[in-house]
């Protein structure tokens, strides 16, 4: 069944492709970034993704991630490069943000201070208080046959310390040992990533949101990823305060409502691409 929903969704993408004159390879992936994004990618975002650890602009004669149609990076920037260097309010209303938004970045690290790579942030939005809301985007992720769903390395449980516990996150703590133990499993949700995520923001913020934006594909598959959502926040317990669960479709469609038409262009692009029929 995820087989067959990633199948269609790389379908939607090579028949918005094709429609739309972009010349791609057998694999799905467009001949150049450019045409790949509504817009060149702006000198910021390059720069972010180029210092991240999912090679997404590629590099020494190897293609990027990013030029495949199903990229969750591509998605990303076609959604939230946009909006570097104009004015985030609409954003951040969308988004439920109490105050306003003084910048974005993409692919920051929140270092756990447990060695090697970082956790990575999709966008990073930085509110004027001082405060963060992090975003985890999924598009076809979800739907990908994966065995790291559950898992945490061991350093992530070092001999006589609760690394969540101790950055005031208890219910991840539970969470996390019961993800280690077996006691609790997710088919879909990537919640090994996310417990890392709010370890790595409770260690460098006083006041941060983890949101996962996910791309509903339809059908029962998608029923079964909210489910485990819902499912992690109960989990997690008090910790749910700050996490939220937001799926792109909404999330446009609020968005969508909030600007003016001197944005046609950019919701036009994403309509017919992304949220149509």
């Amino acid at each position: 069944m995820t087989k067959d929903i990633v199948s269609l969704l790389k379908a939607r993408q090579q028949a918005w492709a094709t429609g739309s004159g972009i010349e791609i390879d057998a694999d799905g992936y467009c001949h150049r970034c450019d045409a790949n994004l509504f817009e060149p990618l702006s000198a910021c975002s390059r720069r972010d993704l180029a210092v991240g650890d999912g090679s997404e602009l590629g590099g020494n004669g190897a293609r990027g991630k990013i030029q495949a149609l199903h990229s969750s990076a591509a998605l990303v920037c076609n959604f939230f490069d946009y909006w570097r260097g104009r004015d985030l309010a609409s954003l951040g209303q969308s988004l439920d943000v109490p105050t306003r938004l003084c910048g974005l970045a993409l692919e920051q690290k929140v270092p756990t201070g447990l060695g090697g790579n970082a956790p990575n942030i999709d966008v990073m939005l930085y509110v004027c208080d001082g405060s963060v809301f992090a975003l985890e985007s999924k598009f076809t992720e979800p739907f990908v046959t994966s065995s790291h769903r559950a898992f945490l390395r061991p350093k992530y449980f070092p001999e006589g310390r609760r690394l969540w516990k101790d950055a005031g996150l208890s219910g991840c703590q539970t969470l996390a040992e019961d993800l280690r133990d077996g006691r609790v499993r997710f088919e879909l949700l990537d919640a090994a990533q996310l417990l890392k995520h709010m370890l790595g923001l409770a260690l460098n913020w006083r006041s941060w949101t983890l949101i996962c934006l996910w791309y509903v594909a339809g059908g029962a598959v998608s029923d079964r990823h909210a489910d485990e959502l819902a499912m992690f926040s109960r989990q997690i317990g008090a910790d749910s305060t700050r996490f939220v669960a937001m799926t792109y479709q909404a999330f446009f469609d609020r968005l969508a409502s909030l600007i003016g038409p001197e944005h046609d262009g950019w919701k036009s692009y994403l309509q017919k691409r992304y949220f149509g029929d």
